[in-house]
């Protein structure tokens, strides 16, 4: 999978921004993901035989996965990670399916693996790479 750093937030990659150190000029007052769970899963996202471009968004600890890269697109799945046993997965549902504007679907994962099998479904059931 081609995932890279939204191009309007190129001043640190993906890899530095989710780090295990708190950068002094980016203090975090929330909760931090201390045992490296993120930068694991944009590798383990890397890693997939998917020819899919992502565009990564970063928002606090959130992980906006773009299908354009521009901050303006959509974010079409958001990820929280917590630490490796929790991950927060969210998709944007197609505005035909949904009963509101900008209604996302939630779940919650307890691996690694279950998050990775989640963002595909996400990724899919947005419609945000279809074309």
């Amino acid at each position: 999978m081609h995932l890279t750093r939204c191009q309007d937030q190129k001043h640190r990659t993906l890899e530095e921004y989710y780090g295990r150190e708190i950068h002094p000029e980016d203090p975090r007052p929330y909760e931090y993901d201390d045992d490296g769970a993120m930068l694991a899963l944009i590798q383990r996202l890397r890693d997939l035989p998917d020819e899919r471009k992502i565009y990564g968004l970063t928002s606090g600890l959130d992980l906006c996965l773009l299908s354009q890269d521009t901050q303006s697109a959509p974010s079409f799945v958001r990820v929280h990670t917590v630490c490796k046993q929790m991950y927060f997965i969210e998709y944007l549902m197609p505005a035909q399916n949904a009963p509101w504007s900008q209604a996302y679907i939630t779940g919650e994962a307890s691996s690694e693996d279950k998050a990775v099998e989640m963002i595909l479904i996400g990724m899919d059931k947005s419609g945000g790479w279809s074309q």
